[in-house]
């Protein structure tokens, strides 16, 4: 019987094991006493960056080009100074943040923590329109992602709005973002006329209090993330890698021409803020920094000793590779196997 012979007759009584094989690393928690950045994100702001309260809601009406989520929030955390960046893009795991916001102006509306989906906010006549289970809009968390040019290395509470002014659908430059599995950002401002329901980071709750029931102002909303989303956190490793978190805050409560009941929110610029009586945002993030994926026999990177690497081990059965060759000996043979299966 020829080595090979062997070895074929071997792997078929190898059992298929995927051991995660951990990744220690360095332990990090951070709390954040407000934004480094925050910014009323509406066409119509003419005082970005310094406004002492913003509000977020939505249009559905066609008289005006408006984005559905026409009012948003950015808040920026720049985290570098106590969570050191560049250690890449996968190190970072999150195992849990906390964001809260505080209400300027009562929540009228009624409070929802639950998401709405998007045929709920149709005319009661169109054909697809769905009632809503509970009264209320969602206030909810989102990335931030960027365009025309601009990304959130060079975003300030300064920057412009758009490159074509205050009307125009899907052209702000920087907008709530859904974290996709492929790990892009999918603008959710006019999910209602693109037909989707967008999935939040998080969804503000009120401690206390229950659904549908009226806010007052000094509420603060809690937004959570547990790192149960595998997109939003490798969102999330992405950005503390740069240094910088941006997130947005958006709602879908239907504006109106005169007034409405707009979600109003403290900036870090309001003077009841500035003297400590009322909250701007503030982040409690917590994880670690993995040291990576270099265990020896994860010839993938993958942090998994498993069939993968027991594939690219075989591509180099009987060469003198120095990382299959695990015991040194010039040539990567059945002792090498051996060594490999044991770290199984």
């Amino acid at each position: 019987m020829t080595s090979t012979q062997r070895l074929a007759n071997l792997l078929r009584v190898i059992p298929v094991l995927l051991v995660a094989e951990a990744a220690t690393g360095q332990s990090f928690e951070a709390a954040f006493e407000g934004p480094s950045a925050d910014r009323w994100n509406y066409g119509f702001n003419v005082t970005p960056g310094t406004r002492p309260v913003a509000s977020v809601f939505g249009y559905t009406g066609d008289l005006y080009e408006f984005d559905d989520r026409d009012g948003q929030v950015i808040i920026a955390f720049d985290t570098s100074t106590v969570i050191a960046p560049g250690a890449g893009a996968d190190r970072y795991v999150v195992d849990t943040f906390t964001i809260e916001l505080m209400l300027a102006d009562p929540l009228a509306g009624g409070y929802d923590p639950t998401v709405d989906d998007w045929r709920t906010h149709l005319a009661s006549a169109d054909p697809l329109y769905l009632p809503d289970a509970d009264p209320g809009r969602p206030i909810e968390l989102y990335a931030t992602g960027f365009r025309n040019r601009v990304d959130e290395a060079d975003w300030t509470e300064s920057s412009d709005f758009s490159p074509v002014g205050p009307f125009g659908e899907g052209v702000r430059n920087a907008f709530a973002a859904q974290c996709m599995p492929d790990g892009q950002l999918l603008d959710v401002s006019n999910c209602i006329s693109e037909e989707f329901t967008a999935t939040p980071i998080a969804i503000g709750t009120a401690d206390g209090w229950s659904p549908g029931e009226e806010l007052p102002e000094g509420t603060s909303l809690t937004f959570t993330f547990d790192g149960d989303d595998p997109a939003a956190a490798a969102w999330l490793s992405r950005s503390l890698n740069e240094g910088r978190l941006l997130f947005s805050v958006s709602s879908l409560i239907e504006a109106e021409q005169e007034g409405g009941d707009f979600i109003d929110l403290y900036m870090r610029e309001n003077p009841l803020v500035q003297v400590g009586v009322r909250q701007a945002a503030t982040l409690v993030i917590a994880g670690e920094i993995s040291t990576g994926c270099d265990a020896e026999g994860d010839f993938d990177h993958d942090c998994v000793i498993g069939g993968g690497d027991l594939g690219i081990f075989l591509a180099f059965w009987g060469t003198d590779n120095p990382e299959t060759d695990l015991n040194h000996d010039g040539v990567t043979n059945g002792t090498d196997l051996g060594i490999l299966l044991s770290l199984f």
